[in-house]
Order: C-alpha cells, then structure tokens, then sequence
C-alpha cells in the first residue's frame, strides 16, 4: 500500500494502524532516516520509503508500481500569507498527481482525506456528505475545497476513491501539533473562550481505524456514496470547560466572549496581516469556526462500519498526559493529570 502524509499527524497514525493490521506499507516521506526513526521507536519497520517529487505524477505511478492501494494524506499546512500561493498550489497539485498516477496503473483502491472544513458553512444547522462545498478565503482551506471538488469529479467518472472529512483531530503522539491539539493545550494553558456553537474532534486513533476500515473494505460501484464524515463527538463550549475541569481537577480561565467581538477580532487580525505579515491563528474564517460551528453528522460511516467513537475522558486524558511528557503543557497546569501514575477516567465508547 502507498500512503502519503506518514510524517504528519493523521498519516503517521493510520500507518502506525495499517502496520499493526499486517498490511505492507510503502511511505512517501521528505526524510527517510527522520520517519525510519520515528516509525522505529514505535517499534514498527517499514520496509521501503520513497522520495519523490509529490506533483509529479511520472515519478509518482512508477514509485507506486505494484501497489494495491494509495492512501494520500499528505498536505501542506500554513496560514503564512506570503506561502498562501505555495500552499494551495502544492494541496491542489499534490492531490490531482497522487491520485491520478494511481488511477492510471489502475490501482483499484484509493483512499483521499480531505476535512470537514470542505462542507463548513457558517452557522447552518448541521452538515453531512450531501451539503454543499463551502466558500472559503484562507489558502489552506480553499485548497481542500478545491482538492475536494476535483476529487469528485473522480468519483462521477468512475475512478475508485474514497474521501474522508475528519473533524478537528487530537490525540496523542503528534509530531508536528495539530491546529486541534494546539487549542487544546492553549485551553488548558491560556485561555478557554466560551461563545456560541462548540467544539467538533475526533480521536486521532479513531480516525485511523477508520482510514484502515475503509481501506480494508473498497467499493465495487457508486463511488459517489463512499464520502465520510469522520466527527468524532461535538462539545458546546460549556460542556467542553466542564469535561475538561473534571479531567484536570481543577478550574481553569474560560470567560464568556462575545461572538461578534471574536469575529471582529479575527477580521482586524487579516488586515493587520495584509500590512505585516506574520503567522497566527486568529483570522476571520477561525473566529466564524469557532462562533457558527455547524454539527458534523458521522451517521453514514457509523452506519456503513459499525464503528464508533472512544469517549471524550479518553481522548482528552490521553492527549493531556502525552503533552505534558511532551513538554506542551507545564505541569502545573494539567492539574491530575500531570502526575506519572494518574488513572485514565474511561468511559465505555459510545456512537457520535
């Protein structure tokens, strides 16, 4: 199986998955001796990687030959204005070549991850695989709802691939710190700002169980059908301090925010850009996210594996011990959970 994206968050976890379900692995990665390394101290070898040009689909279909499958999750992740061209011509690019070099040698399997970000309309009641494809600004998020629309023109024509739309993923044992897990430990750390709507996420491992479901399970036709919300559980804000606070055992800062002052922050914070440019997660589109978030339906996958979703205690429990081992979160601040021997709090895993 050829899997890109195995350096990243989402794609390292689902190779970690597919590895311990026996599959044979072929990964696309910058640096060799970093994932051989990596993947090493998790006690797993891989026995082939490869360096490739990921918009070059040439090098791409003879990198992939003998494949029975192409898993691509690799993206370029920025919200540097001055890369914004870079980053959406490399999404864009990169998934156009890795999918079409493998429907070319016709490698019946593919599997794309795309993100609910595709689908987010601001304020709607709920989303699913049937709702629209939003009108994004950022670089980032045009170039999956580009990526996306191009991808389903696969699909109609007939070519085998399946998309997923994860939700905010976090987890543990994040190489790069996910946008998710950075909220997370900023607020724990910080700040917990509650305003309208909530927080959507899914486990990163719960995501790459179903990136192996999926992959172990291909359709034969209607590939129109084979989209899939992988949303994991919503939080409103209220009920997310409280789950939290429970965790830690302690209390942490989270005021009430006006919603229309966070999307007016967020809109000062683009300007402000457009005269200096610098790197931030505040911006117009995050503070719609985080105001008008709409509900992410998971029914359909739900419904098609049979699956579901491990409970919040465990995700966020998980999460907060690795990122205080990792350094993310001072001690002091993960409450309980920062002491070596603390039990994690489960509960029995429930559907979304």
């Amino acid at each position: 199986m050829f899997c890109t994206g195995a350096t990243g968050f989402v794609g390292a976890h689902t190779a970690l998955a597919l590895l311990a379900a026996g599959h044979d692995l072929r990964l696309m990665v910058r640096d060799q001796d970093a994932a051989h390394d990596w993947f090493g101290t998790r006690g797993c070898q891989v026995e082939r990687f490869v360096t490739v040009d990921i918009l070059d689909q040439a090098a791409l279909q003879h990198a992939m030959a003998g494949c029975d499958a192409v898993f691509h999750a690799a993206a370029a992740v920025s919200l540097d204005p001055r890369r914004a061209r870079e980053t959406y011509d490399t999404n864009v690019g990169a998934t156009k070549a890795v999918l079409g070099a493998g429907s070319a040698i016709g490698i019946g399997n593919l599997l794309y991850v795309s993100s609910v970000m595709a689908l987010f309309h601001p304020g709607a009641a709920g989303v699913d695989e049937s709702t629209a494809l939003s009108e994004l600004s950022e670089p980032y998020s045009r170039s999956k709802r580009d990526s996306e629309a191009h991808v389903r023109e696969l699909q109609q024509q007939g070519v085998p691939v399946q998309i997923t739309y994860p939700a905010g993923v976090v987890g543990p044992d994040d190489p790069k710190l996910s946008a998710a897990n950075r909220a997370i430990a900023s607020f724990i750390g910080q700040m917990l700002p509650r305003s309208t709507t909530g927080f959507q996420c899914v486990d990163v491992r719960d995501l790459a169980l179903a990136h192996v479901w999926l992959l172990e399970h291909p359709p034969a036709r209607d590939f129109d059908d084979t989209r899939f919300i992988i949303g994991g559980h919503f939080y409103p804000w209220d009920e997310l301090r409280q789950r939290l606070e429970a965790l830690l055992g302690r209390r942490i800062f989270s005021p009430r925010v006006s919603p229309r002052l966070m999307r007016a922050t967020g809109a000062t914070a683009d300007w402000v850009k457009k005269l200096v440019p610098f790197e931030t997660q505040i911006s117009a589109e995050s503070m719609a996210i985080n105001t008008q978030w709409p509900r992410a339906d998971s029914s359909r996958f739900v419904a098609r594996s049979g699956r579901c979703f491990r409970s919040g205690e465990e995700t966020f429990g998980d999460t907060i011990r690795w990122m205080v081992e990792a350094g993310h979160i001072p001690h002091k601040k993960a409450g309980r959970l920062a002491a070596r021997d603390a039990t994690p709090i489960i509960e029995r895993h429930g559907a979304p």
